[in-house]
């Protein structure tokens, strides 16, 4: 029990906390009769709080102790006793503690007046796990305090996980709605002619699964019995493996198929699995996990039985380069007539046009920043004064040294204009080519001759 009260808040508590209202109710089930003062009563009042979790995303819950006082017809010093049990049982944990102070002073400022409201601060407590439920569970935590997790099961804790599983599956079948029809327990038999897939007769210890048409499915090749022990072991590893959690049980039963062959426990699978470090929780689960063990298998990361994952399709390794050369022949085929067309036709006219109809060649410009050597050391340091002070020194190197000639405007805006003038004679000598190309009696060599 957690008696300091120092002990009974979030930042400071060793309990875990619980989000889920089903966690809780379990939790208070188990653990209010161990305290030597709890009653019925200590039951009503915690049952109390789990009905208002779902309201909360992190499952923080507000005291109302006027509210509890209405719902429950106790006295308010009731209730605070019993809330007193709870925390030393490390099932509920401060967040943050009331006050009778008027926060809308704080809140209006200026804009409060009489006749404003009173509004104090409310009691939020956590709802918590303590680490003694967590170990009768059979539930192995990782890290301390409030923000510890649940990173495995013990062996007594997976089959009380699974026990647990099943009771609230038969709960969720028990509160159908009056709408829902269970199927039929027995198809009716096919009737010759209507279906075109031909029956599978069943061999002794296989099964077979009906179709829609009335037909019967190919044998998967393993009993009923296995088919069990595999939806049992897919269940157990699905406690362990979290991504494999919203994967249909079946499906995931079959997709193990190849680790059961090989004869790993669930435990040793979920290990195998956990070391994928999968980042996010696949669309498919069942899917991907066929797609990486056959892929594991293949490359050598993962010895399993032969056979039990499907052959992986590679290509032939082409060492001799014939595929890379059948490629050069088939371009070669498709576009060597238009290029040797052009080399021979086309490419001298066009080249001699565009030589005519163009401006002369740009004459070279000069550099824009002249070189300016400094001169030698010896020469510099024979400059200064013999006795010269930091700032004669500094004024001397400046003097001396390799300053850029100043920028000339007019130079740069003449060659702008230049190149200007050249892009303009370049589009029109492109032009004129364009149009005596377009033209039906005018061939390339006319061009040229203009």
């Amino acid at each position: 029990m957690i008696i300091n009260a120092a002990d009974q808040h979030i930042s400071s508590t060793c309990s875990r906390r619980l989000r889920h209202q089903k966690d809780f109710l379990a939790a208070i089930e188990d653990l209010v009769r161990t305290h030597p003062a709890a009653t019925d009563t200590t039951l009503r009042v915690a049952r109390d709080f789990a009905a208002r979790m779902p309201r909360s995303r992190d499952g923080h819950v507000a005291y109302g102790l006027q509210g509890m006082m209405r719902r429950l017809g106790l006295a308010r010093s009731t209730i605070a006793a019993h809330v007193a049990i709870l925390r030393e049982l490390g099932l509920l944990a401060w967040v943050s503690h009331g006050s009778s102070h008027n926060i809308l002073r704080s809140r209006l400022g200026e804009r409060f007046r009489a006749g404003s409201g009173y509004r104090g601060t409310a009691t939020i407590y956590a709802c918590c796990a303590p680490p003694a439920w967590d170990r009768a569970r059979g539930m192995i935590r990782q890290g301390h305090g409030y923000r510890s997790r649940i990173r495995a099961y013990t062996p007594s804790g997976q089959a009380q996980a699974i026990v647990d599983a099943r009771k609230r599956q038969a709960a969720r079948a028990v509160r159908r709605t009056p709408s829902y029809t269970a199927p039929p327990t027995d198809l009716p038999a096919p009737v010759v002619g209507e279906n075109k897939t031909p029956a599978v007769s069943q061999t002794p210890g296989s099964t077979s699964t009906a179709t829609r048409n009335g037909g019967r499915r190919r044998s998967t090749g393993y009993s009923a019995q296995e088919t069990k022990t595999a939806i049992a072991y897919a269940q157990r590893l699905r406690l362990e493996v979290w991504w494999t959690r919203a994967a249909c049980v079946r499906r995931l039963a079959f997709a193990l198929r190849p680790l059961i062959l090989a004869g790993y426990t669930s435990s040793e699978a979920a290990r195998e699995l956990a070391s994928w470090r999968m980042p996010h929780r696949p669309k498919n689960p069942a899917g991907y996990l066929r797609a990486e063990l056959q892929r594991r298998a293949h490359a050598g990361l993962l010895v399993l039985p032969e056979g039990s994952v499907a052959a992986r399709p590679q290509a032939p390794a082409d060492d001799e380069g014939r595929g890379y050369r059948a490629m050069l022949a088939r371009r070669v085929e498709r576009f060597g007539p238009a290029y040797t067309r052009y080399r021979e036709q086309l490419a001298a006219p066009l080249r001699a046009a565009v030589r005519a109809l163009a401006s002369p060649a740009k004459t070279e410009q000069p550099a824009r920043w002249p070189l300016r050597w400094r001169e030698p050391e010896e020469e510099f340091f024979a400059s200064l004064p013999p006795q010269a002070s930091p700032r004669e020194v500094y004024r001397a190197r400046v003097v001396g040294a390799a300053v850029p000639a100043p920028r000339d405007s007019a130079p740069a805006e003449e060659r702008t204009w230049a190149e200007l003038a050249d892009h303009a004679q370049a589009t029109a000598a492109f032009s004129r080519l364009r149009a005596a190309l377009a033209a039906p009696t005018a061939p390339a060599e006319s061009a040229v001759s203009r």
